[in-house]
């Protein structure tokens, strides 16, 4: 007890406020009461007016938490103060570690300052039935290079929580310092046998309960061990063990740009990186083979420095960009995915567009002309290299109105004497055919969905969309010059109103937009003028 009072007298407000405000949530009460009640006897001027405790002094603050005497108390104020220690510990060794790149703590600092840990790593610390490890001193953990790496297994209970059922934890060498099945305190709704392969007859020889794993986690992670683990922070909520040191496998490596929140398996890992398959296609996981595979792929990072981009498994980058829904995998059959490039003006020639893509890149460009612009669709022989360059396209994201992903990219050019830049949208489409067709077959870029719409009759919000477009072109209008530098947009819209046209029953709708379009090109006498020189610029340079 006077331990921790020492403690208290020398923390840091921000600590003290904490541990007050954790008590408020809680309504504990110490030998005066809860902060409310205690507030009125310590301070006669203000009572209990102001209950804020960042308003109020460190020595009041102390005064009221050296009213609790009872040991569970004690302890969770004693949890409190070890998380702020760590986390300071964490920042100081975050530091050291910029010029150790070969250091674990490196890792350990990747993970850390990656923009999943904050969502991922955040745990109910404080609750009674977890374990907080303490990291010591900073000067020690320093020079630890200590490692160990964990997997755990779990159930699904009726209560819908999950429940551990084993943890195989390794070390650096690969040797087994700790793997048991954990005893079950709760009645089970699945088993999950055909994930990890334990069933309920297995488990009936474990022998160790969650608090005895708990005693032997927290005693192999003493004096800054760092903790390594695939998605290691499902592993921590099913141990309720809360580990500031960590190295979690999922989030260290280098992804697709725009992909930082994807967390590929294991099994993905070991074979991009290590070269082998950890499990073949449907076999149950063996938890000790896990736990040396996270291993296997930190020290292949520390000691191959591997800094290449991991191409994500086609499927999830689908999937993760919404054009897969995840209940409608089974509908069709994906057979490539293929790049599209709208609307590019003529000042870009296709030397320049192929510069987007890397030398080795099996890209291959088919243009089409439409005017002053050209259309363009980029085929390659591996749909995830076409996937992989879209996310690495510079340019704001989005979706078309037909919902397939697109980013609108700026380009500079040179055309004479003079520069710019021009801007269009390229478009990730899928390519769905059936399975008796052959993908070689199709002569054009298809979208079956986009195609199936346009064959439906024209619905009331469609009609409703094409009064909003003549509203917005009458406004464009009336702010329009013939100097205007947005005549790429109007162009993109004139392409859109061309096609409704085609399908769209309302004719005086069509009329009126096709009125306002005249009365727009009337007024662009110079942009034309311009672009014509432009072109024949072009042609004489040999663009």
């Amino acid at each position: 007890m006077e331990k921790i009072r020492k403690i208290l007298a020398l923390a840091e407000k921000e600590v003290l406020i904490d541990i007050v405000k954790n008590v408020q949530k809680r309504k504990m009460k110490g030998a005066k009461g809860e902060w409310k009640e205690f507030l009125v006897e310590y301070d006669s001027q203000l009572g209990d007016s102001l209950l804020d405790p960042n308003k109020r002094p460190p020595a009041c603050l102390v005064a009221f938490l050296n009213t609790f005497t009872k040991e569970q108390d004690l302890e969770f104020f004693e949890k409190i103060m070890t998380y702020h220690s760590n986390r300071k510990a964490i920042e100081q060794l975050n530091k050291s570690c910029i010029d150790v790149q070969s250091s674990p703590q490196k890792l350990a600092s990747l993970t850390f300052e990656h923009p999943e840990y904050p969502k991922c790593f955040s745990f109910p610390s404080y609750d009674e039935d977890w374990v907080m490890t303490k990291i010591g001193k900073v000067s020690k953990a320093i020079k630890s290079t200590r490692m160990l790496s964990v997997d755990c297994e779990m159930v699904l209970c009726e209560d819908k929580t999950e429940s551990l059922v084993q943890v195989c934890v390794v070390n650096r060498n690969l040797e087994v310092k700790l793997n048991e099945l954990v005893k079950l305190d709760k009645p089970v709704l699945d088993y999950r046998t055909q994930i990890h392969g334990i069933n309920a007859k297995d488990l009936e020889r474990a022998t160790c309960s969650l608090e005895d794993i708990q005693k032997s986690m927290k005693k192999l992670l003493s004096d800054g061990v760092v903790l390594i683990g695939h998605s290691l922070d499902k592993d921590l909520k099913a141990l309720k063990v809360d580990h500031s040191r960590v190295i979690d496998t999922s989030l260290i490596f280098k992804y697709p740009e725009g992909h930082t929140h994807k967390r590929p398996s294991l099994n993905h890992l070991c074979k991009t990186v290590l070269g082998y398959d950890l499990r073949e296609s449907g076999a149950p996981h063996n938890c000790l083979a896990d736990a040396q595979a996270a291993m296997k792929l930190v020290l292949a990072k520390l000691e191959n420095k591997f800094d290449v981009v991991i191409p994500l498994k086609i499927k999830e980058v689908l999937e993760s960009d919404g054009v897969i829904p995840l209940k409608r995998k089974k509908v069709f059959e994906i057979e490539s995915v293929e790049l599209f490039f709208h609307e590019v003006p003529i000042a870009v020639p296709q030397k320049q567009l192929r510069r987007l893509f890397p030398e080795d890149s099996t890209v291959k460009l088919q243009a089409s002309l439409t005017g002053d612009a050209y259309n363009s669709s980029a085929v390659f022989k591996d749909s995830m290299e076409a996937c992989n360059a879209f996310e690495s396209f510079k340019g704001e994201e989005g979706k078309d109105s037909s919902g397939v992903p697109q980013k609108l990219i700026s380009l500079d050019i040179k055309y004479g004497k003079r520069a710019g830049s021009v801007s269009f949208y390229v478009h990730k489409v899928l390519k769905k055919v059936s399975s008796d067709k052959n993908p070689a077959d199709e002569g054009s870029i298809q979208f079956e969905e986009t195609k199936e719409q346009n064959k439906k009759p024209i619905k009331n919000s469609d009609q409703r969309d094409q009064v909003k477009e003549i509203q917005r072109l009458k406004k464009d209008l009336s702010d329009r010059s013939p100097a205007d530098k947005r005549s790429i947009q109007v162009e993109e819209t004139k392409d859109q109103n061309k096609k409704q046209k085609k399908h769209s029953d309302q004719c005086d709708h069509d009329e009126e937009i096709q009125r306002l379009k005249k009365e727009i090109k009337g007024r662009e006498s110079e942009l034309t003028k311009a672009h014509n020189i432009m072109a024949d610029l072009i042609k004489k340079r040999g663009l």
